[in-house]
């Protein structure tokens, strides 16, 4: 069934009406044909996963062809605004959903700025993209209006250089009456580790967002105007007024990331000694790097659409350019964090220095531009040996340029590095470049040749899949710092705290910490209030980073709390757990969910919800092959102890943490592959697809642990099912090509016709060997 019935099929369940009052439709666009639908969810959907991640989830599993590589057009783009989106404080995000085409997971990423937030007040919850058109396309959306426009003057553009034209030619100014998601020439070029811009700095980047929308040859998506008032109640209103007080008066959000953004995070990484260094192979590096050493060239700070904290760092290293918003914020504060305090009164009160990137007073557009994060810092910083703040803000801005993911293009560089230091490939790989650690022009060089997919370029964009692709040999995968195909993403060091390491490993898209890091396992005050951390994760917790102890708690906690808060549009480092235990929460969220929609919500519904969303993407994730090995680390956080820090010597125990893992699932509602247990997987078929019938085997196989699974898509008749499951299960298909094997359906045995015996939604099937004889 190819993707027009598919969606076809879909919108059969859907409906012609909003379901509740702030309902957005979705918004399916054949690029194709240049035609399009629209349909609302059924309430029962968005009860039970709400919008953003969660709808795109819903949507994805209805829609995929998991046969279908992830560039395929028939394969669909999914955006998502949260149901909260544009509604309340922080509240700005939303999702982009696919198949990855980096890695062997589900691509799901999450951005801000303005264009989810016009998304949703266009009167849009979802938009699906799939087909290509021969002619590059700019969709150009205004409300009921949908346009097709040939996007060919812009082929080839940058994010600066695209982003003015289209303020040119449309006559309108990017945060002000345009939102614009779109791609660079990398996402042309189909870099693995390209993403998606929605600003100047903001980007979906997890996955290869941006390859797989350039394989639709789709430029940019333009929502032009104003966006239209929504009146809320008063009581919402209120609640809004309550929850940005809330927000703004957390610590975390007074003292760091309104005054210096997340870079604050640099210093205590590196004094605890969880700062990812060189690949990994250290895990500490220089003062230089300190948030306070980039004040010079800090004019101020930007941020998301009405989004009250504006946590997004500016930056001006032109001569004349301003500098110092933030000066000293962080002098004195030593925060809750186990580390090092007299490292709060370290200044280095760094003068501004910068005379262009070679010294010679010649200065370009890449010397001005919004960032860094914390991400930018220690995947372009430490981990690829760069130390100078300076060389830092220019491939922040660069990279802002080319659209690339900062998390897996920093780790792919590093992985070069390390690969090129032990002599396993050298510059006649490189094509001449010398690979040695913080060889700036060189790095420099090498993200323009990325862009272009040219040289040693090409090695870099095939990102985690270079030795699949043959660029580099077996061996290389040793040092490859990835877990299912996807680099890690932010750059702490995971060996020490063990439930920073966990939720790495079983987040869902790969290895990425914004799935579910319990981020407060450092908070030294929680630690010390045994009752306090207990109530916070629903269960018992141990004090010590280096246990593993109750760590499935505390993942569980989080990664509940981190979906439903994708789901709602809602900024991670606004939300409860992720920073700060005094940040909205599922009882903030259900509150505003019930004023907004008019829907009755709970905290514990939310929570539940929240497992129902991660539950959904591990059946993605088996769908695609993945199964509970691919929960997996590196083994250099196994094999080699870290030697720096208040916590030398430590590393994973892999034995206690198979064991931690098995908790977590145990706790989760998972069997042993790391899926939803069948009583689980049938019920969320029911409410995902409508359709579910459950398949039981004579005795347990390899990767199906309960001897039986559920098949959620509708086929015709038994023969049919037979097939479905030969593709399904590789592990049983030695079992499935039995001609012995018969099949019960519903306690009949089926002798003949099986291409003619139809299987009712919710039905038995059992297969059985059987052997003929007197």
């Amino acid at each position: 069934m190819h993707i027009r019935q598919r969606v076809e099929q879909l919108l059969k369940r859907m409906h012609e009406q909003p379901q509740y009052p702030s309902q957005g439709a979705v918004l399916f666009v054949d690029l194709e044909n240049r035609s399009f639908q629209r349909g609302y969810l059924p309430l029962t959907m968005v009860q039970n996963f709400l919008a953003g991640r969660g709808g795109n989830m819903v949507l994805l599993y209805n829609l995929l062809q998991e046969e279908k590589d992830a560039l395929d057009p028939e394969v669909p783009l999914i955006f998502g605004a949260g149901v909260l989106t544009s509604h309340m404080p922080a509240a700005t995000r939303g999702n982009v959903t696919s198949r990855s085409p980096e890695s062997r997971a589900i691509l799901d990423s999450n951005a801000g700025d303005y264009f989810p937030s016009y998304l949703k007040r266009q009167g849009y919850d979802h938009l699906v993209l799939y087909g290509r058109n021969p002619q590059w396309t700019l969709l150009k959306i205004e409300q009921e209006r949908v346009l097709f426009l040939d996007a060919s003057p812009y082929h080839g553009m940058d994010n600066i250089e695209f982003t003015a034209a289209i303020e040119r030619d449309f006559v309108c100014h990017e945060r002000k009456d345009l939102a614009m998601a779109r791609i660079s020439s990398a996402g042309e070029n189909q870099v693995l580790c390209s993403g998606i811009m929605a600003g100047e700095k903001a980007i979906w980047g997890r996955g290869g967002g941006g390859a797989k929308m350039g394989s639709l040859h789709l430029k940019a998506i333009l929502i032009q105007g104003k966006p239209p008032e929504f009146e809320l109640s008063a009581a919402h209103k209120q609640q809004n007024r309550e929850l940005g007080k809330k927000i703004l008066s957390a610590s975390v959000v007074q003292n760091a990331l309104k005054k210096v953004g997340t870079p604050f995070l640099y210093k205590p990484s590196r004094v605890l000694g969880a700062m990812g260094t060189k690949n990994n192979q250290e895990t500490t590096w220089f003062d230089s790097l300190d948030a306070d050493n980039f004040d010079p060239y800090r004019p101020g700070m930007s941020g998301c659409y009405r989004c009250p904290v504006c946590c997004r760092a500016n930056n001006d290293m032109l001569p004349g350019g301003k500098g110092g918003w933030g000066a000293s914020a962080l002098t004195g504060l030593n925060g809750n964090a186990s580390y090092d305090k007299e490292q709060s009164a370290l200044e280095h009160h760094k003068r501004r220095s910068y005379n262009g990137i070679n010294h010679d007073g010649k200065f370009d557009k890449y010397d001005k531009g919004e960032g860094p994060e914390y991400i930018i810092v220690g995947k372009f910083g430490p981990n690829i040996g760069i130390k100078e703040p300076e060389q830092v803000l220019r491939l922040n801005n660069i990279i802002n340029d080319l659209a690339l993911d900062a998390s897996s293009t920093g780790s792919a560089i590093a992985w070069a590095m390390e690969l090129y230091q032990r002599g396993i490939i050298d510059r006649k790989t490189t094509g001449g470049l010398d690979l040695r650690w913080g060889n700036y022009p060189v790095i420099e060089q090498l993200l323009f040749l990325t862009a272009k997919c040219e040289g040693f370029g090409a090695t870099i964009a095939a990102s985690t899949r270079a030795v699949e692709k043959g660029l580099y040999p077996p061996e290389a995968l040793d040092y490859c710092m990835a877990s299912k195909g996807l680099f890690q993403s932010d750059p702490h060091d995971a060996r020490i705290l063990k439930a920073f390491a966990l939720g790495l490993a079983v987040a869902t898209r790969g290895m990425d910490h914004l799935r579910n890091r319990a981020t407060l396992e450092i908070n030294a005050r929680i630690n010390d209030d045994a009752a306090f951390k207990t109530a916070l994760y629903g269960g018992l917790v141990s004090p010590e980073p280096t246990s593993y102890l109750g760590k499935e708690y505390a993942v569980r906690r989080c990664e509940n709390t981190f979906a439903v808060g994708d789901a709602l549009g809602m900024c991670r480092f606004n939300t409860k757990l992720f920073n700060s235990p005094n940040t909205p929460d599922l009882e903030d969220f259900a509150e505003q969910l019930t004023a907004l929609t008019g829907l009755d919500f709970s905290a514990a519904q939310l929570d539940e919800i929240g497992r129902s969303i991660t539950g959904l993407e591990r059946m993605l994730n088996f769908r695609l092959g993945l199964r509970g090995a691919d929960d997996s680390l590196p083994p250099r956080w196994f094999e080699e102890p870290i030697k720096v820090g208040p916590f030398t010597g430590e590393k994973l125990d892999r034995r206690q943490f198979a064991a931690l893992k098995q908790r977590f699932y145990q706790l989760t509602g998972l069997n042993s592959e790391g899926v939803p247990t069948l009583d689980w997987h049938r019920q969320i078929a029911q409410i995902v697809t409508g359709y579910h019938i459950t398949v039981k085997f004579p005795h347990e196989l390899f990767g199906i642990p309960e001897q039986g699974i559920i098949v959620d898509k509708q086929v015709a008749n038994l023969a049919e099912l037979r097939q479905l499951l030969r593709h399904k299960l590789p592990e049983a298909r030695t079992l499935l090509n039995d001609a012995n094997l018969n099949i019960i359906l519903n306690g009949q045995m089926i002798l003949a016709g099986e291409d003619q015996t139809e299987i009712p939604n919710g039905s038995e099937v059992c297969l059985l060997s059987y052997v003929a004889g007197g």
